[in-house]
């Protein structure tokens, strides 16, 4: 989801805190982001964090552990 000024003016947003945009409006006081769009990110990032942890244990039963 978009940051709150990037959604008013349809800009697309990179989800950063301050986005973009914004920095380049110089509209970094007013960038904000609804509760729900934060916990959609978070959600995300740690679905993505389970992949990630998900293939190297895969790697780890298949290869063995060598320290």
């Amino acid at each position: 989801t978009r940051s709150s000024q990037c959604k008013r003016l349809k800009l697309r947003c990179d989800r950063r805190t301050p986005c973009g945009s914004c920095v380049k409006r110089d509209t970094v006081p007013r960038c904000q982001y609804t509760a729900a769009a934060t916990e959609k990110v978070d959600v995300q990032s740690l679905h993505n964090r389970v992949l990630t942890l998900e293939s190297k244990l895969g790697k780890l039963t298949t290869e063995g552990f060598r320290p």
